[in-house]
Protein backbone atom coordinates (compact mmCIF):
# COMPACT_ATOMS: atom_id res chain seq x y z
CA UNK A 1 0.00 0.00 0.00
CA UNK A 2 2.75 2.72 1.01
CA UNK A 3 5.11 0.99 -1.85
CA UNK A 4 2.02 2.20 -4.16
CA UNK A 5 1.93 5.58 -3.02
CA UNK A 6 5.41 5.69 -3.01
CA UNK A 7 5.29 4.57 -6.68
CA UNK A 8 2.30 6.68 -8.05
CA UNK A 9 4.56 9.96 -6.18
CA UNK A 10 7.41 8.81 -8.03
CA UNK A 11 5.02 8.59 -11.83
CA UNK A 12 3.35 12.32 -10.47
CA UNK A 13 7.28 13.47 -10.64
CA UNK A 14 8.13 12.31 -13.31
CA UNK A 15 5.08 13.85 -15.38
CA UNK A 16 5.61 17.13 -14.12
CA UNK A 17 9.32 17.14 -15.07
CA UNK A 18 7.73 16.10 -18.68
CA UNK A 19 5.37 19.10 -18.43
CA UNK A 20 7.94 21.20 -17.43
CA UNK A 21 10.45 20.21 -19.88
CA UNK A 22 7.88 20.76 -22.82
CA UNK A 23 7.08 23.80 -21.89
CA UNK A 24 10.43 25.45 -21.35
CA UNK A 25 10.79 23.85 -24.97
CA UNK A 26 8.70 25.68 -26.31
CA UNK A 27 9.25 28.86 -24.59
CA UNK A 28 12.60 28.43 -26.30
CA UNK A 29 11.12 27.88 -29.56
CA UNK A 30 8.99 31.08 -28.72
CA UNK A 31 12.02 33.59 -27.61
CA UNK A 32 14.29 31.97 -30.54
CA UNK A 33 11.29 33.51 -32.89
CA UNK A 34 10.96 36.36 -31.41
CA UNK A 35 14.62 36.90 -31.21
CA UNK A 36 14.18 36.23 -35.08
CA UNK A 37 11.51 38.54 -35.39
CA UNK A 38 13.78 41.43 -33.95
CA UNK A 39 16.84 40.46 -36.16
CA UNK A 40 14.39 40.60 -38.99
CA UNK A 41 13.24 44.19 -37.61
CA UNK A 42 16.99 45.61 -37.24
CA UNK A 43 18.27 44.48 -40.49
CA UNK A 44 15.00 45.21 -41.97
CA UNK A 45 15.13 48.61 -40.83
CA UNK A 46 18.39 49.38 -41.86
CA UNK A 47 18.52 47.74 -45.49
CA UNK A 48 15.00 47.97 -46.57
CA UNK A 49 14.69 51.57 -44.99
CA UNK A 50 17.48 52.70 -47.18
CA UNK A 51 16.31 51.17 -50.35
CA UNK A 52 12.84 51.88 -49.93
CA UNK A 53 13.75 55.66 -49.25
CA UNK A 54 15.28 55.66 -52.02
CA UNK A 55 12.98 54.27 -54.38
CA UNK A 56 10.21 56.73 -52.88
CA UNK A 57 11.95 59.61 -52.82
CA UNK A 58 11.51 61.03 -55.82
CA UNK A 59 7.74 60.08 -55.89
CA UNK A 60 6.33 60.92 -52.18
CA UNK A 61 9.08 63.29 -50.92
CA UNK A 62 11.73 62.29 -48.24
CA UNK A 63 9.14 62.78 -45.49
CA UNK A 64 6.35 60.01 -46.46
CA UNK A 65 8.90 57.93 -47.83
CA UNK A 66 10.72 57.38 -44.58
CA UNK A 67 7.56 56.49 -43.03
CA UNK A 68 5.99 54.63 -45.81
CA UNK A 69 9.24 52.15 -45.89
CA UNK A 70 9.02 52.64 -41.39
CA UNK A 71 5.77 50.72 -41.72
CA UNK A 72 6.42 48.45 -44.09
CA UNK A 73 9.35 47.34 -41.83
CA UNK A 74 7.03 46.96 -38.61
CA UNK A 75 4.24 45.17 -40.22
CA UNK A 76 6.61 42.48 -41.27
CA UNK A 77 7.93 42.16 -37.33
CA UNK A 78 4.30 41.93 -36.50
CA UNK A 79 3.73 38.82 -38.73
CA UNK A 80 6.53 37.31 -36.93
CA UNK A 81 5.58 37.90 -33.69
CA UNK A 82 1.89 36.72 -34.76
CA UNK A 83 3.59 33.66 -35.87
CA UNK A 84 5.69 33.12 -32.68
CA UNK A 85 2.44 32.95 -30.93
CA UNK A 86 1.08 30.29 -32.74
CA UNK A 87 3.65 27.52 -31.30
CA UNK A 88 2.09 25.11 -28.76
CA UNK A 89 4.24 21.96 -27.25
CA UNK A 90 4.34 18.93 -28.83
CA UNK A 91 0.86 16.50 -28.59
CA UNK A 92 3.53 14.94 -25.97
CA UNK A 93 2.11 16.99 -23.21
CA UNK A 94 -1.27 15.91 -23.39
CA UNK A 95 -0.01 12.30 -23.09
CA UNK A 96 2.10 13.93 -19.98
CA UNK A 97 -0.97 15.60 -18.88
CA UNK A 98 -2.30 12.38 -18.75
CA UNK A 99 0.34 10.27 -17.15
CA UNK A 100 -0.35 13.21 -14.22
CA UNK A 101 -4.00 12.90 -14.17
CA UNK A 102 -3.83 9.32 -13.33
CA UNK A 103 -0.86 9.30 -11.24
CA UNK A 104 -2.74 11.67 -8.92
CA UNK A 105 -6.06 9.23 -8.57
CA UNK A 106 -3.64 6.64 -8.06
CA UNK A 107 -2.39 8.63 -4.83
CA UNK A 108 -6.10 9.91 -3.92
CA UNK A 109 -7.16 5.82 -3.66
CA UNK A 110 -3.73 5.02 -2.08
CA UNK A 111 -4.72 7.87 0.79
CA UNK A 112 -7.86 6.71 0.78
CA UNK A 113 -6.63 2.76 1.48
CA UNK A 114 -4.21 4.46 3.65
CA UNK A 115 -6.97 6.15 5.86
CA UNK A 116 -9.25 2.81 6.07
CA UNK A 117 -6.23 1.56 7.34
CA UNK A 118 -5.31 3.86 9.37
CA UNK A 119 -9.34 3.92 10.87
CA UNK A 120 -9.66 0.18 11.05
CA UNK A 121 -6.10 0.34 13.53
CA UNK A 122 -7.44 3.25 15.70
CA UNK A 123 -10.71 1.42 16.11
CA UNK A 124 -8.85 -2.16 17.19
CA UNK A 125 -6.95 0.01 19.77
CA UNK A 126 -10.09 1.47 21.06
CA UNK A 127 -11.82 -2.04 21.38
CA UNK A 128 -8.12 -3.25 23.26
CA UNK A 129 -8.63 -0.01 25.24
CA UNK A 130 -12.44 -0.42 26.26
CA UNK A 131 -11.68 -4.50 26.67
CA UNK A 132 -8.96 -2.90 29.19
CA UNK A 133 -10.50 -0.78 31.16
CA UNK A 134 -13.47 -3.81 31.26
CA UNK A 135 -10.80 -5.61 32.88
CA UNK A 136 -9.49 -3.35 34.75
CA UNK A 137 -13.05 -2.16 36.51
CA UNK A 138 -14.41 -5.58 37.04
CA UNK A 139 -12.24 -8.55 36.32
CA UNK A 140 -14.17 -10.92 37.60
CA UNK A 141 -17.55 -10.25 35.86
CA UNK A 142 -15.60 -9.65 32.74
CA UNK A 143 -13.46 -13.48 32.94
CA UNK A 144 -17.15 -15.01 33.94
CA UNK A 145 -18.77 -13.37 30.63
CA UNK A 146 -15.61 -13.77 28.35
CA UNK A 147 -14.02 -17.39 29.89
CA UNK A 148 -16.44 -19.35 32.18
CA UNK A 149 -19.70 -18.96 30.15
CA UNK A 150 -18.15 -20.32 26.95
CA UNK A 151 -16.57 -23.13 28.42
CA UNK A 152 -19.52 -23.90 30.48
CA UNK A 153 -21.77 -23.97 27.20
CA UNK A 154 -19.46 -25.84 25.47
CA UNK A 155 -19.08 -28.41 27.63
CA UNK A 156 -22.93 -28.77 28.11
CA UNK A 157 -23.74 -29.26 24.24
CA UNK A 158 -21.04 -31.60 24.66
CA UNK A 159 -22.64 -33.43 27.61
CA UNK A 160 -25.81 -32.97 25.07
CA UNK A 161 -23.93 -34.66 22.47
CA UNK A 162 -22.48 -37.54 24.11
CA UNK A 163 -26.12 -38.38 25.58
CA UNK A 164 -28.05 -38.66 22.55
CA UNK A 165 -25.14 -41.04 21.57
CA UNK A 166 -25.75 -43.02 24.04
CA UNK A 167 -29.66 -42.97 23.66
CA UNK A 168 -29.31 -43.49 20.28
CA UNK A 169 -27.40 -46.52 21.04
CA UNK A 170 -29.85 -47.68 23.83
CA UNK A 171 -32.63 -47.31 21.68
CA UNK A 172 -34.44 -44.54 23.61
CA UNK A 173 -34.72 -41.16 22.56
CA UNK A 174 -33.61 -38.64 24.54
CA UNK A 175 -36.56 -37.77 26.85
CA UNK A 176 -35.80 -41.72 28.14
CA UNK A 177 -39.02 -43.41 25.70
CA UNK A 178 -38.55 -46.42 23.61
CA UNK A 179 -38.37 -45.83 20.03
Amino acid sequence: MVEDLVDNLHALRQSDAIIGRLWVVAATRRFGLLALAGLIGVFGLGMTNVAGFYALLDWQGPVWAAAIVAMADFVLAAIVVLTSKSVKPEREIERAFDARKMAIESIRSDFGDLKAAADAFVQDIRDAKESIVEFAHDPLDSTVQKVLIPAATSIISGLRTKKDKVAASDGTDTAGQDI
